[in-house]
């Protein structure tokens, strides 16, 4: 690229997909992100409920049966935080080097959500990033939602959308989740998850799901200052994916 010129940021504007498939394809954007140094912002939504789980939370009999039983699957992601039941929401993966970022995990995480404000905004949403957490011992709540961390999307104190990252080998993946509307009890009730939480539709927010996309890309190319082109995967790309869908998928789904 001659020098000066800004790598563009490659969009990828999916619909819905399955737990495994949406983890795998995150999972190849970071891989490419490391190996050529393209980054990428992936909005995506996802096919019936799907509970997805931190890379380190464990999840017992009794609440895979329960999901089993109210057709919720499961998935787990390569990122750590709480439990996120899908279905409902609009998820966004940006994949990075991570030098296009501040240095630092919590400074990414300001610039994501400073970028996630400015978008809502734009559509007429009063969210506001939550103030930092107070350091807690031991792990956090089972459900994501249930309370706001340092860094995430709020309204009127409720949480709204929430994020976890990954840094490997000079990039970064960090993917979110961002609610539009309220979930299924019965999908709720199932994957053990609590009040906590808002959704765009919840606070009287009637703009398409389309206008939220395209103010995303916007956000999100100011945040890199690169221009937003369209794309998709490539060859590569999705064999990885789909070699994704084997792991993924054998930690449980439908």
């Amino acid at each position: 690229m001659p020098r000066g010129r800004v790598a563009p940021l490659r969009f990828l504007d999916d619909g819905p997909a399955a737990g495994p498939w949406n983890m795998g394809v995150d999972e190849a954007l970071l891989a490419t992100a490391q190996r050529s140094g393209v980054a990428t912002l992936r909005l995506y939504t996802w096919q019936g409920p799907w509970l997805s789980l931190g890379y380190g939370q464990s999840v017992g009999e009794a609440r895979v049966q329960a999901c089993r039983r109210a057709d919720v699957g499961i998935v787990r992601r390569m990122t750590g935080g709480g439990a996120v039941l899908h279905g409902q929401d609009l998820t966004y993966a940006l994949a990075t080097p991570v030098e296009r970022l501040p240095s630092g995990l919590s400074g990414a995480y300001d610039r994501v959500a400073a970028a996630l404000v400015a978008a809502l905004r734009e559509l007429g949403v009063a969210a506001e990033r939550s103030a930092p957490a107070p350091p807690t011992r031991g792990r956090g709540p089972f459900d994501c939602f249930a309370a706001p961390a340092a860094h995430e999307i709020c309204i009127g104190g409720l949480k709204l959308a929430g994020s976890a990252q990954r840094r490997a080998d000079g990039a970064l993946l960090q993917h979110g989740s961002l609610r539009l509307r309220p979930d299924p009890p019965a999908a709720r009730v199932a994957s053990g998850l609590g009040p906590g939480a808002t959704s765009l539709a919840e606070v009287a927010c009637t703009a398409p799901e389309l206008a939220l996309r395209e103010a995303l890309a916007r956000a999100f190319g100011d945040l890199l200052g690169a221009p937003v082109v369209p794309g998709s995967l490539d060859r590569e790309e999705c064999e990885s994916a789909e070699m994704g869908v084997c792991n993924y998928g054998a930690k449980g789904h439908r």
